[in-house]
């Protein structure tokens, strides 16, 4: 059976698995607790704790557990395994690179470790941002490899704003050179906020000296329909006086 754990910070979900895992224990339990802390938050913190009396898992519940590991690949910011059954200490070791998360295993012994681990408050990140509310425009700058909690935060930012406004009347970008990111999952939170906001922006521009930026606008008409320009480092304030006109 999964029981959850219910003394844990808003922002991380912990099961704990007793005796036969089956499907329905997944369907019934996990899956649920799962879609719920999605609908209020894009990133979930998982505590998976195997307790002494695990007994393992029924053919059933080991396919619904692939599915859940499937379906929210991207949705999971840290998973902290805990358990002394060493070949599941063994397949998470194995497969955990696959995860565009982190991951981390605990023994039994260390899960008040692996409690701290999980619920630590998320890190300031290497995104800096400011939304001016009164002409719509974010200004976005990256210092540093993007992490998927950048975009947590950004969401954060701009949500709000565009449930009461509708819209951003442009963004501004403001980078040297192009960062990337920090892992998979932050190419997976990246790719997935301009999916769900990119309809919502009138004007993009890019104030960049990297030499590749200047193929993005015509590149970009194919992802979006906000219009996008490049402009030089030294062309910033003739940047944001466009994305603002009317």
């Amino acid at each position: 059976m999964l029981e959850m754990i219910s003394d844990l910070p808003d922002h991380v979900l912990g099961v704990t698995a007793h005796g036969a895992v089956t499907a329905e224990d997944y369907r019934k339990v996990l899956v649920p607790a799962i879609e719920a802390l999605l609908a209020k938050q894009h990133r979930v913190r998982l505590l998976y704790v195997l307790a002494k009396d695990f007994a393992g898992y029924s053919a059933g519940a080991a396919w619904e557990d692939a599915k859940v590991g499937l379906q929210h690949l991207t949705m999971f910011q840290r998973v902290a395994w805990v358990t002394d059954d060493e070949k599941m200490r063994t397949l998470v070791q194995a497969f955990g690179f696959a995860i565009p998360c982190e991951v981390r295993i605990y023994r039994l012994g260390e899960l008040a470790v692996a409690r701290e681990w999980v619920c630590e408050p998320v890190a300031p990140g290497k995104l800096q941002f400011r939304l001016d509310r009164e002409t719509g425009v974010l200004l976005v700058e990256p210092h540093g490899e993007l992490e998927a909690a950048d975009f947590d935060r950004l969401r954060a930012e701009v949500d709000p704003h565009l449930e009461q406004e509708g819209k951003l009347e442009g963004v501004v970008v403001i980078a040297e050179h192009f960062p990337g990111w920090d892992d998979l999952s932050a190419f997976g939170s990246h790719l997935r906020f301009v999916r769900e906001h990119h309809r919502k922006v009138r004007r993009v521009a890019l104030v960049t000296n990297d030499w590749l930026a200047w193929a993005v606008p015509r590149f970009a008409r194919l992802f979006t329909n906000a219009e996008v320009r490049t402009f030089a480092l030294e062309q910033r304030d003739q940047a944001n006086r466009w994305v603002a006109e009317r």
